[in-house]
């Protein structure tokens, strides 16, 4: 019985609000679930590359995570790598005669569905 306890509990990794960690999908597309992969009625929602999530619980499999707009639900852990930190020069802000002058580029949409 303590050997069932000990297996079952490296099942799942929990994270508090000081600790959880950044996630960036990696893939071109992957579902995310409200209720969980098994729900009946498919993904609620698709990410796509480059989005990034908290990860809340990692699971065998799936991650449940927080996405950019606070919902919760499940990725697949595949499907997410770690933020790698970025190179000092590239979190640098350009100098005000570098600043482009122009900020006509469109907006990132928010959801995908």
């Amino acid at each position: 019985m303590a050997t069932l306890l000990l297996v079952t509990g490296c099942g799942s990794i929990e994270y508090n609000s000081t600790n959880s960690p950044k996630m960036v999908v990696v893939v071109e597309r992957t579902p995310f679930f409200h209720n969980g992969p098994a729900q009946g009625n498919g993904p609620d929602l698709s990410l796509v590359k480059g989005d990034e999530v908290e990860v809340l619980r990692k699971e065998l499999g799936y991650s449940f995570v927080r996405i950019f707009d606070g919902q919760n639900g499940y990725v697949a852990n595949e499907a997410l790598k770690p933020v790698e930190t970025a190179a000092p020069q590239a979190l640098a802000k350009p100098t005000p005669a570098a600043a482009p002058t122009s900020t006509n580029a469109p907006a990132k949409p928010s959801f995908r569905y």
